[in-house]
């Protein structure tokens, strides 16, 4: 099940970008798009190298570019933390083995499709409970001064 609804997917198909690599959406232009996702229970084994393979493809779908990908285990059988610096922002990761909940945070601007990683991530994983955030960041209306970074 898509976290979009089908007018939403057809808009984001059709990004409006500006000079700075803000989005441009009808009278707004914002930074990017934040959104946070919460998982119970999901299909998912507590390693570094899986994880970091479905970050991977997860960059790979949203059309970003990684800079950089760095995970830390905090000791056997427990939580994994991890970092995926991108051009366009990041993806941060944490998992909670013990409580069978994992967090994402995705965080991207410019031409990129932060919904098509989360909705990825969320089939892979597979979770009996999920909450997603989206949140659109530095939002502001075009006005004169916006208006000159836009075209």
């Amino acid at each position: 099940m898509s976290i979009l609804d089908k007018s939403k997917k057809l808009k984001y198909a059709n990004k409006n970008i500006s000079k700075d690599h803000f989005i441009i959406e009808n009278n707004l232009v914002f930074a990017g798009t934040h959104i946070i996702i919460d998982l119970w229970d999901c299909d998912f084994i507590n390693k570094i190298v899986p994880l970091k393979k479905m970050i991977k493809e997860a960059i790979k779908l949203s059309k970003a570019k990684i800079l950089h990908l760095h995970m830390h285990r905090f000791g056997k059988e427990l939580g994994i933390t991890g970092i995926a610096v991108l051009a366009e922002s990041h993806i941060s990761v944490h998992t909670w083995p013990e409580r069978k909940y994992i967090a994402f945070d995705i965080f991207m601007c410019g031409n990129t499709y932060p919904e098509l990683a989360s909705e990825y991530l969320i089939k892979t994983l597979k979770p009996k409970r999920k909450k997603i955030e989206i949140i659109k960041r530095g939002i502001t209306k075009i006005d004169k001064k916006v208006y000159k970074l836009v075209k």
